[in-house]
């Protein structure tokens, strides 16, 4: 071993050890570099900022008796970038927008864990039993949700004018349709929550958020004809209805693959 050293390159600390052996062109080197990058310690920091923020607003709002899901919201408004963000200090609190959108794909795993979650809830014997009636609270709470929301948002539009266009009014309709399932799914498993009307709140979320994508897919469309200037309402309720199917198919197919597969596994 011929020399070994620390090097600092720009965002990375890394510890290089370089060994010759040998002789002429038969030598060999071999190069060990141990790498850290400092992004990925301030992300890691980041992190754990984020779980002891939920930890401890958890256990100040536990003794005002509400759900340990507001406790979690007001840790994430605390160290997000209106706030602790303000500071400048990476790692600290979320910087910027752009600091949130770096851990995107932790939400989203996040959010797919808990969309599973709720779909587990729709078995056949249970929507026998509710599924009329979710399906009716769902679609009667959507849609009115959205008709108020638009016609107040259209009525803004008349009076202010091109300062709050057409496609912008549409668009907020749209997201007046959507709810929150990570909440309602954290309060009911907090609680450990059962019952007719759990039985029957858990489906309502979840056909309320496929009614609002349905919904938001058909607004967007509209909204981006009325900016292009051509409204063609054919392409328009053609493409969200197909890209629903679509979806319907492919999740029925892959709830079938993984019910297929699990015969082959057990478990206690």
């Amino acid at each position: 071993m011929l020399g070994s050293e620390k090097r600092t390159a720009r965002g990375c600390l890394a510890f290089c050890t370089v060994e010759v052996s040998g002789r002429g062109f038969g030598s060999r080197m071999r190069l060990y570099c141990l790498g850290v990058r400092r992004e990925i310690m301030e992300q890691l920091f980041a992190l754990s900022v984020c779980l002891l923020a939920g930890l401890f607003m958890s256990r100040i709002i536990k003794r005002l008796k509400l759900p340990a899901v507001t406790a979690y919201l007001i840790g994430g408004i605390l160290i997000g970038p209106y706030c602790l963000g303000r500071l400048g200090i990476r790692g600290l609190g979320f910087v910027s927008h752009e600091n949130v959108v770096e851990y995107k794909l932790i939400s989203e795993v996040a959010l797919g864990f808990i969309a599973f979650s709720i779909g587990n809830e729709f078995r056949l014997s249970q929507l026998k039993k509710t599924g009329k009636q979710a399906t009716v609270v769902a679609f009667f709470e959507a849609l009115t949700a959205t008709f108020l929301v638009t016609v107040v948002m259209i009525v803004l539009h008349l009076i202010l004018g091109d300062k709050f266009p057409l496609p912008s009014a549409l668009l907020l309709g749209a997201i007046a349709t959507a709810t929150a399932p990570a909440a309602t799914l954290m309060v009911v498993r907090q609680y450990k929550a059962k019952g007719s009307l759990t039985d029957i709140l858990l489906p309502i979320v979840a056909l309320d958020d496929a009614i609002a994508l349905a919904v938001f897919a058909i607004f967007s469309g509209i909204a981006g004809a009325i900016n292009l200037g051509h409204l063609d309402m054919a392409s328009v309720l053609l493409a969200p209805l197909l890209e629903i199917v679509l979806s319907l198919l492919l999740g029925a197919a892959l709830g079938a693959a993984l019910t297929f597969c699990e015969k082959f596994f057990f478990s206690n």
